[in-house]
């Protein structure tokens, strides 16, 4: 893998969790404008070549930031494009401003109708989440319910063991008549979830 390739991939990890130890080699021959290209193609802001100055700081190289801009420059023609919109939004990702004002509007109408499908979609799996997570926490009391009732006639179980068993099993009782209440609510906020997803999905069609 050539030492320019290796930047471009560092790039776009770079956002996330930061280059560090990026190689002297690499700093030395890095295409720039490739590198630019890329965070411009990603939707990254332009101050990402801080990171990369930082980094190639620590070998006494400075990054081409005249190239790099420009490169940069043309990436966002291409992340700008009103089709690209749509996809970004639906991804969940955060747009950075990058957009240049004569393509910024039409992008940015595509970006929210995709992240609003995004946050609709998310909002049903969140709660689909949590009716999942409740149900295999009332599958877990019947089972400790099941080991209390085999131990409570146990011969070698003392009394006082038992009546720490009674007592557990009164608590098992409410949470579990707790977590039914929870999955009865939650059952009918992800009707209201559903409904919501399907009335926007028939708004986006229509628009189609």
């Amino acid at each position: 893998m050539s030492a320019p390739r290796i930047l471009s991939l560092c790039a776009m990890a770079y956002v996330i969790a930061g280059c560090s130890g990026m190689s002297e080699q690499a700093c030395v021959t890095a295409d720039w404008r490739t590198v630019g290209f890329e965070d411009g193609t990603g939707g990254r802001s332009v101050g990402n070549i801080g990171s990369y100055r930082n980094a190639c700081a620590e070998h006494g190289v400075a990054p081409d930031l005249e190239a790099y801009r420009a490169g940069h420059a043309e990436g966002v023609q291409t992340y700008c494009r009103e089709s690209n919109g749509f996809a970004v939004g639906h991804s969940g990702a955060t747009y950075q401003g990058v957009c240049p004002a004569d393509l910024e509007g039409a992008f940015l109408a595509e970006y929210n109708s995709g992240r609003r499908l995004h946050e609709l979609e998310s909002a049903l799996r969140s709660v689909d989440s949590r009716i999942a997570s409740n149900y295999r926490a009332q599958e877990g009391i019947k089972q400790e319910l099941t080991s209390i009732a085999a131990t409570m006639i146990a011969v070698d179980t003392t009394a006082e063991q038992r009546v720490a068993m009674v007592t557990r099993s009164a608590d098992l009782g409410r949470h579990y008549g707790q977590l039914t209440t929870e999955i009865q609510q939650l059952e009918r906020d992800r009707a209201l979830a559903e409904r919501d997803l399907l009335e926007y999905r028939g708004t986006l069609a229509a628009t189609l």
